[in-house]
């Protein structure tokens, strides 16, 4: 008994979300055998993928102690950029820009929230409305269909390994975890941003810019939403002004799942994976159940609300 609390006493945090992951898999197997294949699983994994490379900037938004609602027309408004500037300036060009208008609308609630002082949920809210009118003004296609094959290659693209195939975007967002995950965990400004979401006071008495440190992370967190939005359109091969209404919840939902204080100054990439890979498993779970899209956003707000509720009491503790 005490080798066992011992063990789990050493096991890091960013491993539960994954030893949940499995147990949900396992459970989907006893209800359906059909689930408890490599395929399957693999599948499953991309899908939460998906929702992992769309959680990352929220990620950087938590640790820093804010939270970005802006994320769902965030997504839209660069993915439906991509597409519309691809045709005049073809895929690389279009890229460069999508990701500066990422890194921009970050910028812009980086700049308000530290000069004008307003919270981080009223700001982002304000901007997913302005960009959902930017939206309806500049894009008149409700939806566009045509994505560059470079783009569809390194997403929904297979790769072969030991027998087996999994999409491109699995391995995509793999490299960009481990990336992001030395960035945030052995830079200097990674370790200020952990600084400042813990305390924003005694970042300032340690000689921290907080608010440089926090415009560089909305930046971040906007760069991070446009990539997101570009593996989306590569992966599903479409786009259009609500791509993005399902990764507002789901990416709050990955990030503390992954066991991220909602009141900063702590998370990692590698746990949102876990946290974005346990919500993956809830979704198979739904559908084998028929239980339908609803029921999905609901589970994942009950989770948030808990995780929430957990938090509020150890702090008040």
């Amino acid at each position: 008994m005490n080798s066992l609390r011992v063990t789990i006493s050493k096991t890091p945090r960013a491993a539960w979300p994954f030893v949940a992951f499995l147990g949900l898999f396992f459970i989907g197997g006893l209800i359906r055998p059909g689930l408890m294949s490599i395929e399957s699983l693999l599948g499953t994994a991309a899908f939460a993928m998906i929702l992992a490379v769309a959680s990352y900037g929220q990620t950087v938004a938590i640790v820093q102690g804010g939270i970005d609602l802006s994320v769902a027309n965030t997504i839209a408004f660069t993915a439906l950029s991509f597409l519309t500037l691809t045709r005049s300036l073809g895929v690389g060009l279009a890229l460069l820009v999508t990701l500066a208008l990422g890194a921009m609308v970050g910028a812009v609630n980086g700049l308000i929230i530290t000069k004008l002082n307003l919270t981080p949920i009223v700001t982002t809210i304000a901007m997913n409305g302005f960009l959902f009118g930017i939206i309806l003004l500049l894009f008149r296609s409700s939806e566009l269909a045509t994505i560059p094959e470079a783009v569809s290659a390194v997403t929904s693209g297979r790769i072969e390994f030991l027998g087996t195939s999994f999409p491109a975007a699995l391995l995509l967002g793999l490299i960009l975890m481990v990336g992001l995950q030395l960035l945030i965990s052995y830079s200097g400004w990674g370790r200020q941003l952990i600084v400042t979401g813990t305390s924003a006071e005694v970042a300032r008495y340690a000689g921290i810019s907080v608010d440089r440190t926090r415009i560089m992370g909305w930046a971040l967190t906007g760069f991070l939403n446009a990539i997101a939005a570009i593996v989306i359109v590569g992966f599903y091969s479409q786009a259009s002004p609500t791509m993005g209404a399902s990764y507002l919840l789901g990416s709050v939902a990955a990030v503390v799942v992954g066991g991220a204080s909602i009141f900063g100054g702590s998370g990692s990439f590698v746990a949102t994976v876990g946290g974005a890979f346990v919500l993956g498993q809830v979704a198979t779970l739904v559908s084998v159940a028929n239980l339908g899209s609803n029921i999905q956003q609901l589970i994942y707000g009950v989770i948030v609300l808990g995780v929430v509720a957990l938090y509020g009491r150890k702090k008040k503790a």
